[in-house]
């Protein structure tokens, strides 16, 4: 049988009649369709890295993550596990004195499954640290000045901490 496609005479007209087999074949790729993410969606957020208010200065940028797949219409739009950007907006170490530390942290934006960056609303992230103000003075007053340099405690948040945010606009996401 082999002999059959070495002779001349079938080989060319064999590989033309496989070249334009070939050429009919489809090889369609899945169309992409636009699926609209209304504003207000719920974006369910956790917190990829602990944060203090000890380290944290305003303009810093905090990653979030997707907590489940986010769908519209039974499509996914933004899959779970999604990179999820937030800012520190305010932050302060704990001070003399008593005075607490606090951070507070707004989440800017999400990426959908089509890689695109959706605004979020000004959704916030705050925490403060205990205050110790009137102890701090109590004892300056009563015991020793030294007293007054005690601090407040540090803001803290654990990594994993929840926050649900909302998009902020309608955005077209392309899905396939």
């Amino acid at each position: 049988m082999l002999h059959f496609f070495r002779n001349p005479r079938f080989a060319r007209p064999t590989a033309l009649v496989l070249l334009a087999s070939l050429s009919f074949l489809s090889f369609r790729m899945p169309a992409l369709a636009d699926v609209n993410v209304p504003a207000g969606t719920s974006i369910p957020l956790e917190l990829t890295q602990p944060i203090t208010s000890k380290f944290m200065a305003p303009g810093q940028t905090v990653d979030f993550r997707v907590r489940y797949d986010v769908k519209v219409n039974d499509v996914v739009v933004i899959p779970a596990g999604s990179l999820a950007r937030g800012q520190v907006t305010r932050a302060q170490k704990a001070k003399g004195i008593g005075k607490e530390g606090y951070v507070e942290i707004q989440i800017k934006s999400v990426t959908a499954a089509d890689g695109q960056e959706i605004p979020l609303t000004s959704s916030t992230l705050y925490r403060e640290g205990e205050d110790k103000q009137t102890l701090s003075i109590v004892l300056g007053v009563l015991v020793c000045l030294l007293f007054l340099t005690m601090k407040g405690k540090e803001a803290e948040v654990p990594m994993g901490t929840t926050v649900d945010a909302a998009t902020a606009v309608n955005t077209q996401v392309k899905v396939g």
